[in-house]
């Protein structure tokens, strides 16, 4: 889900450099991490798929007020 109300996990990043300190980290607090994305150095937004093809969003947040 990208955009909605029931977002309940935890998203970081971190420089691929932490990789083996972020495992630890969450073996030591026994924190299931899973690897999603990469951030790359470019202008612009642009989401891929597992295959690698482009996935088109319109994106709009959660209003808990509307209703």
């Amino acid at each position: 889900m990208l955009a909605g109300g029931d977002d309940y996990e935890l998203v970081f990043t971190s420089p691929s450099s932490a990789r083996s300190r972020v495992k630890a980290a969450a073996l030591q607090s026994e924190t299931s991490v899973t690897r999603i994305g990469v951030i790359e150095a470019a202008s612009g937004l642009r989401l891929v798929d597992a295959t690698g093809q482009p996935v088109h969003r319109r994106f709009a947040s959660f209003d808990h007020f509307a209703s």
